[in-house]
């Protein structure tokens, strides 16, 4: 499933990597030889003792000032801070008169003690370094060379260079049947992320993919519609009806939906009385699954036959009707006016747009077609499993605004799966 359009992202995104991978290399290579120190993040024994040099200029310094102030012999600092060291009250009163004024050299001798230990306290830190700032400065030493290494070793990439890789997934998307708009939205996206950002040797494809991933989910996003919680609320039969071109495979949708929601007795309303053989297709799934189907005469009014399926419905208990209409084209103004009345006259809880993937870029015209006429709740996209571009299942959201309910994926009664943007994104680029 979506093969072609999965090979061609796969080779645009390998490329331009491999290039950005080149020019990372080359880089490295012009770098000089002597880098493998910086490199491993060895210490910077070099940088710590000129730290140290510069400090020691300071200490001598601060020495000569204290020469000029109190000539004398130089003594080293650690003496000085000996002979400074504070007596105690005993020793001081010991050397004096008792008898001259005793309270008041107590009371000198106490200031005295309570100063000093802040001046020797002011010598220590010019003395000694703080190991914090030491730390500090080889960590900024070592940051600029990681940091100025780092660089090397990646590549910021310019707009020309991203310029070049959007260039060719533009083409890849169009090619593919992305809508114009939803190509150039992705586009946008992928190129907002990639330029000016850094990217590192053997991971540019990664980065590339991470851009691809999250663009391609947000144009997929969409409201997300549980029909059992809707089905199981409503106190009266819940209305589907069922729209879409011919040969869409609206009658064999409608069949898997009666199977995949047979917990709620569906009845079947053959609201296609137009298209021969018709009513007789319905019959035979009816028949096969067990399901009621209502029907009249060809010809006659589509809204008349929902109507009394709606009516048989609430009188056998059924929470579910699933309702047939006729094929239409925007050539045939009548089948459209006619579209227009059923839902005015049976107010369907939800409108289904069927959708034929291979129809490729005219399922957009399809989608307004029908949207415009009667404001359409959601589609469901058939025939993906034979579907190797994948641009319809990327941008049919994107592009009318509806959610896509389900996948059909097959024939069989079973073959019908509920539409998961993460898988078909991680299906497309992984």
């Amino acid at each position: 499933m979506f093969g072609s359009l999965k090979k061609k992202l796969s080779g645009i995104v390998n490329k331009f990597s491999k290039k950005i991978d080149e020019e990372i290399e080359e880089k490295i290579k012009e770098e000089p030889k002597d880098k493998p120190l910086i490199q491993k993040d060895e210490p910077l024994i070099e940088e710590e003792k000129e730290m140290f040099k510069e400090k020691e200029e300071e200490f001598v310094e601060e020495a000569e000032e204290l020469i000029k102030e109190k000539p004398g012999p130089i003594k080293p600092e650690k003496e000085v801070l000996k002979e400074e060291k504070p007596k105690t009250l005993d020793q001081i009163v010991q050397e004096i008169e008792i008898e001259e004024k005793p309270e008041e050299i107590i009371e000198e001798a106490e200031e005295e003690i309570e100063e000093k230990p802040e001046k020797i306290e002011e010598i220590e830190e010019k003395i000694i370094p703080e190991p914090e700032k030491i730390i500090e400065k080889k960590e900024e030493k070592k940051g600029f060379f990681s940091g100025l290494f780092k660089k090397v070793k990646e590549k910021k990439l310019t707009e020309k260079e991203v310029e070049e890789i959007l260039a060719e997934l533009r083409l890849a998307l169009l090619e593919n049947d992305v809508a114009l708009n939803t190509a150039e939205k992705i586009c946008d996206d992928v190129k907002r992320s990639l330029v000016g950002s850094s990217v590192s040797r053997g991971k540019v494809e990664n980065t590339i993919k991470s851009a691809l991933r999250k663009s391609m989910l947000d144009v997929m996003k969409q409201e997300k519609i549980d029909l059992e919680e809707l089905i199981k609320n409503k106190d009266e039969p819940f209305l589907i009806i069922f729209l879409g071109f011919n040969g869409v495979g609206k009658t064999t949708t409608i069949a898997k939906f009666a199977k995949k929601f047979s917990q709620f007795k569906p009845i079947i309303a053959a609201g296609d009385t137009f298209r021969a053989a018709s009513i007789e297709q319905l019959e035979e799934h009816g028949r096969r699954l067990g399901v009621e189907i209502v029907k009249h005469k060809y010809g006659a009014d589509s809204a008349a036959v929902i109507f009394d399926a709606v009516k048989h419905a609430k009188a056998i208990g059924s929470k579910l009707v699933l309702a047939d209409t006729a094929g239409r084209s925007h050539a045939n103004v009548n089948l459209m006016d006619e579209l227009k009345k059923i839902c005015r006259v049976n107010k369907p809880d939800l409108k289904i747009l069927v959708l034929d993937a291979l129809a490729g870029n005219d399922i957009y015209d399809q989608s307004k077609l029908f949207n415009d006429a009667v404001s359409v709740d959601a589609l469901i996209l058939n025939k993906t499993d034979v579907y190797e571009r994948g641009g319809a299942a990327l941008s049919a959201t994107h592009t009318i605004g509806k959610p896509i309910l389900f996948l059909g994926v097959g024939q069989e009664y079973k073959d019908i799966v509920e539409f998961d943007p993460e898988k078909i994104v991680k299906n497309l680029i992984e």
